[in-house]
Order: structure tokens, then C-alpha cells, then sequence
């Protein structure tokens, strides 16, 4: 009746999954667990291939082939209707996680469950990830690729788009698709917790990403409005009032200053908002 469907990059999977089995088995119904590796470190395989119970099947890429194509061929190797998507960095946070999902498996829906991230402060390096999680990530009302449910043949007419590189926004662009297809998205609070916190250099690197593909989305849909996205919304009201010029002048100067604050043991949610505008407007 179901697939659990799960990408993997360079993550150890054994404990979500049998979690994942665990629940699947109590709800009576037929399901498989599906994960593919996108060419991941010997480490990794190692461990996710030592996995072995009844409805989990493995696949192992040998090149990588990106966070578009490889959830698009999980859809293609699935074998139920009803496909679970999660990232392979979450974890389960209620014993009701798959039961919850069981009332919304019918044709035409697509749900997103949502994702919240532990209470407990990290480390320093990790900590700029973190903040930006619990006080923004999870408070946004958009559609989320870590944890979601689609009838398979809803996902069929839409499928992620192979235009974006390496990380950021195809959960973005996958949501506008899904609504320009007359396909609404539900939320419901049914979270798994998020735990692959990046350090702060590389949390910066993937924002800088995504807001490449950020800008590539906006190309591709020659929306001048921006709706869809918060951060497009504020540069067209800055335009407006002459002020991105100044912020496009400024950034490289204020850009080193702004870093430190953000890889620091403090790092300010505002001036990492500066610095993602002043990145963005200069692409």
C-alpha cells in the first residue's frame, strides 16, 4: 500500500529505519522501505548495506546523481501507491509517525508532516544551523521535501526537476509545480526530527547555493512578483525604494564582517538575513 522512500548521501540509516519497520509492521498493511545511495563513502555503505529486513530494499548508485534525479528514481523503483518521503539525516519523533499518515493515503493528496530540531543547544559551529531551524525553518508554511506524502500518480505529473544544482529550493520549485498542476498541498503536524546540523562555513555554502538556484527558479518562471518567495518579495519592495543598489554597493565591502559574526560563537539570525540578501542581489 505503501513506499518509504529515503535518498541517502553520506548518512548511517540503521536506527530510522528499523524504527521505520517497526511502525510500518504494526499498521497491518502492505509496505516496503526503499533506499538508494547516491554514491556515498565506503563507511556509510557499509552500514546501510548490513540493514537486513523483511520489505527494505537497498540500491547502491555508484555516481552521484543530485537531489533531484535520485528522488525521482525512487518513484520509479517504488512499488505502492502512496510514497513517504523523508531525508535520510531525520529521525522519528512520535511511535504514531507512519499511523498518523494511514486516514491521508488516497488518491490526490499530497501532505507535508513538517520537521522540528532537539532542544538541546549545540556546539558552537553547528550553532547558526540550529538557530535558524527552530526559529525560521520550521515556521514556514512551505512545501518540504524531508517530510512529506503523494499518491504516486500525482507525483508523476509533476516529478522534480533535473534544472537546479547540488543543494537548495527544489522543494521550492516542486511546490510552485505542484500548484500551477491544480494540486493542493495540506499541512499537518506529524514532524520527524531534523538532526544533520551542518557547521556554519558549510550552512553558509549551501545558502549560497540555494540562492543560486533561487535565482534560476525565478528565471525559469519569469515571475517578476517573486510570490513564492519571501526574500523575492523583499527585494522588489527594496527596489522600489532605491535601496538594493546601495545593499548590491555595499555587500562586498561588509561581507568578510558579516562571515565572521555567522561562523562566530554568537551568530545574529539578522545578520545572517543581511547577508543573504546582500548575496542574493549581487548574484
Amino acid at each position: 500500500m505503501f513506499s518509504i522512500c529515503i535518498p541517502i548521501y553520506n548518512q548511517k540509516l540503521s536506527l530510522l529505519v528499523h524504527e521505520l519497520h517497526r511502525q510500518a509492521v504494526a499498521t497491518g498493511l502492505a509496505f516496503e522501505i526503499l533506499l538508494i545511495d547516491d554514491a556515498s563513502e565506503q563507511e556509510y555503505r557499509a552500514e546501510n548495506q548490513a540493514i537486513e529486513l523483511p520489505n527494505v530494499r537497498y540500491i547502491q548508485l555508484e555516481k552521484n546523481i543530485g537531489r533531484a534525479k535520485i528522488r525521482n528514481l525512487l518513484v520509479e523503483e517504488s512499488k505502492f501507491p502512496y510514497l513517504i518521503f523523508m531525508d535520510g539525516d531525520m529521525n522519528v519523533a512520535s511511535d504514531d509517525y507512519i499511523r498518523n499518515y494511514i486516514p491521508y493515503m488516497k488518491e490526490g493528496v499530497v501532505l507535508v508532516g513538517g520537521h522540528i530540531y532537539e532542544s538541546q543547544r549545540p556546539e558552537s559551529p553547528k550553532l547558526l544551523h540550529w538557530k535558524y531551524g527552530k526559529t525560521r525553518e520550521i515556521a514556514a508554511n512551505s512545501f518540504q521535501t524531508c517530510n512529506f506524502l503523494i499518491d504516486k500518480s500525482h507525483f508523476d505529473q509533476v516529478q522534480f526537476t533535473i534544472a537546479l544544482d547540488g543543494y537548495g529550493h527544489e522543494d521550492t520549485l516542486f511546490g510552485i509545480q505542484l500548484k500551477e498542476a491544480g494540486i493542493a498541498v495540506q499541512h499537518v503536524h506529524n514532524p520527524l526530527i531534523h538532526l544533520g546540523l551542518n557547521d556554519a562555513n558549510v550552512f553558509l555554502n549551501r545558502t549560497e547555493n540555494a540562492l543560486r538556484n533561487l535565482t534560476k527558479i525565478n528565471k525559469l518562471l519569469q515571475d517578476q512578483e517573486g510570490n513564492y518567495s519571501r526574500l523575492l518579495r523583499t527585494k522588489n519592495t527594496l527596489d522600489k525604494a532605491g535601496i538594493t543598489a546601495l545593499v548590491r554597493l555595499l555587500f562586498p565591502i561588509f561581507k568578510p564582517l558579516l562571515r565572521k559574526n555567522l561562523l562566530g560563537k554568537h551568530p545574529s539570525l539578522l545578520v545572517f538575513d543581511v547577508y543573504k540578501f546582500g548575496f542574493f542581489v549581487n548574484l
